[in-house]
This record gives C-alpha cells, sequence and structure tokens, in this order.
C-alpha cells in the first residue's frame, strides 16, 4: 500500500518522524510531498535553516504539478489534520474527484466534519486508531 501524506507545512519535521515510524510499524509506503521528492532536498534544507527560497508563479505551479502527479501514483491518501490546510483540503479535494482515492483522515478535531464525512472513506481521531485498524485489517 503506497498513501501519499498529506500534512500541514508547518509540521513538515514532526510529521517527517511520524511518517518514518508509521512506514516502518506498518508496512506501508507513505510519499511525503515535502521530503521524499529529490528535486525539493535542496528547498526542505534550506526551509529548515529558517532560510529563504525562491516564491514565484513558476515555483508553485511547479509543486502543484509534481504534488498532483505524485498523488496519482499513490492508491490513495492518509492526512493529519491538526488545523485547517489549504494545501491539504485541495489535495483530499483532488484524491476524491480527479483521481478517485480511498481518503484515510486522522483529525482528533476535525474528523467529524461534514466534508471530511462526505469525502473521507476512513476517519479516525487519533493515530493510535488508525495503527490498530491497519494491523487488524493485514490480520
Amino acid at each position: 500500500m503506497k498513501l501519499y501524506f498529506a500534512h500541514n507545512f508547518n509540521n513538515r519535521k514532526e510529521f517527517r518522524e511520524l511518517e518514518l515510524q508509521l512506514e516502518k510499524e506498518l508496512n506501508i509506503e507513505l510519499l511525503n510531498p515535502f521530503y521524499d521528492s529529490s528535486d525539493r532536498k535542496e528547498e526542505m534544507r534550506l526551509l529548515d535553516e529558517g532560510k529563504s527560497f525562491r516564491d514565484e508563479k513558476v515555483y508553485a505551479e511547479e509543486v502543484v504539478k509534481r504534488d498532483l502527479k505524485n498523488l496519482a501514483s499513490c492508491d490513495g491518501l492518509l492526512t493529519i489534520i491538526e488545523s485547517p490546510s489549504i494545501g491539504t483540503t485541495l489535495e483530499i479535494a483532488n484524491a476524491k474527484l480527479m483521481c478517485k482515492k480511498y481518503i484515510i483522515v486522522i483529525s482528533e478535531k476535525y474528523s467529524e466534519h461534514l466534508w471530511l464525512k462526505e469525502y473521507a472513506t476512513h476517519r479516525f481521531k487519533t493515530v493510535k486508531e488508525f495503527k490498530d485498524y491497519v494491523l487488524r485489517e493485514k490480520n
């Protein structure tokens, strides 16, 4: 199983650690749009060091096209939502409407939101609930 891992940019370091843990524990592949694209390694290094990178329309178009291509290559989308994010919201919409992918949402605050009830294939309040589900399904 290969899932596109959508999450808030500001939580990227914290979620990178979680991503690697989930991949190991659950034997799944998570495609992290921030760290698993070889052409973004330099950008992430600069941002993680608190430095700036190019921020122009051409760059935005490149990122969106790359993310949509990566999303299309995956079996589904996994997202953790702690706070609203425009990027994550649009990735969910594209996964559902354009790519016809299944969507897994982990969100203590927002799992009962009407849009997530409609768009998500599975909703969990915690990462533990998600892990328990995956382990149950594998057996």
